[in-house]
């Protein structure tokens, strides 16, 4: 089984990978794929003991970590890691269990093909918050947004697969789904815009991204994940739930069951880790249509999705 899930960020978001539901139905020999900002190799001198540790927990688990690259990594040393092929495309060996998809490679993993192309532009550091030299070679680097070779190469690469892939593994969205999550608070890159022309030209069952932290599936069969772990193949609304991690927002509509019948309403509560006698996933009030009647503690697997009504 190849699972995914969204930004880790050096350990500071890698709790999701501790849950005990997860580490119950993961099995040997499955994958778990992240989706950018691993940030296990970080520190701009060399691994350090907290970096070691980490990469050493990974390698030590049932499964094998796959990553590609976001924003937040350190480049140069990452790119000093020993490279070879692996199932088709090229990748960085971190650890005998760890490895960097590198970009614009297409991978064949438990029969399914898979398009990667890491990086992204940083928003909190770096020329977009005018601290550039402050930070360069530190904790930014240039190299977050692929070179124009690498580009080329995934274009390159999808032509050889007929422009058909079944899945793409990439760190930012589109321009297009980019803007649906974020409005203009992003700007438009020359990566985002490669991935419009990318979502037009080519054949995929489903795309998943991370970078933008928030749980959420858009239209085109594009998922974006933060702390969500999904099946390959799998929504955001249909994958498990996990506490401390709602796929919903106040004021979403959403539809959902209750005693045995069907509504629809308006989140107005939220509880992340759950309430009551509910304690392994976030719960909802929801505010029925007639906007007199609160339903409280709908649990996040008696929903069914967004409402458009």
């Amino acid at each position: 089984m190849i699972y995914l899930t969204g930004d880790t960020h050096g350990g500071i978001d890698v709790r999701k990978l501790l849950d005990k539901k997860f580490l119950k139905r993961v099995k040997e020999g499955d994958y778990l794929i992240i989706c950018g900002d691993f940030g296990f190799i970080w520190d701009y001198k060399k691994e350090k003991r907290k970096e070691k540790e980490w990469l050493d927990f990974f390698n030590n688990q049932k499964y094998t970590t796959l990553f590609v690259d976001g924003n937040h990594e350190c480049f140069p040393r990452l790119m000093q890691y020993p490279q070879k092929q692996w199932n088709g495309g090229k990748i960085h060996v971190i650890r005998e269990k760890v490895f960097h998809l590198m970009r614009g490679q297409v991978f064949e993993i438990e029969g399914q093909k898979i398009f990667t192309m890491g990086g992204a532009s940083s928003h909190d550091r770096g020329p977009a918050v005018g601290n550039e030299k402050k930070v360069i070679g530190k904790s930014w680097w240039p190299e977050e947004i692929p070179s124009q070779d690498e580009l080329n190469e995934g274009i390159e690469n999808l032509k050889r697969n007929e422009n058909k892939v079944d899945y793409i593994i990439t760190h930012c969205l589109s321009s297009s789904d980019q803007y649906e999550l974020k409005g203009d608070s992003f700007k438009t890159d020359i990566l985002t815009e490669y991935f419009e022309t990318l979502k037009h030209s080519i054949s995929y069952l489903h795309w998943y991204g991370g970078h933008y932290h928030t749980n959420t599936d858009l239209s085109g069969n594009v998922s974006e994940l933060y702390n969500r772990i999904l099946e390959i193949g799998e929504t955001v609304a249909a994958s498990q739930p996990i506490p401390g991690t709602p796929i919903y927002q106040k004021g979403d509509r959403v539809c959902f069951h209750n005693q045995g019948n069907c509504y629809c309403g308006t989140i107005v509560g939220i509880y992340p880790w759950g309430k009551s006698d509910v304690k392994d996933q976030a719960v909802y009030d929801i505010s029925l249509d007639d906007q007199q009647t609160i339903i409280h503690y709908v649990k996040e697997e008696d929903t069914f999705g967004y409402s458009c009504v």
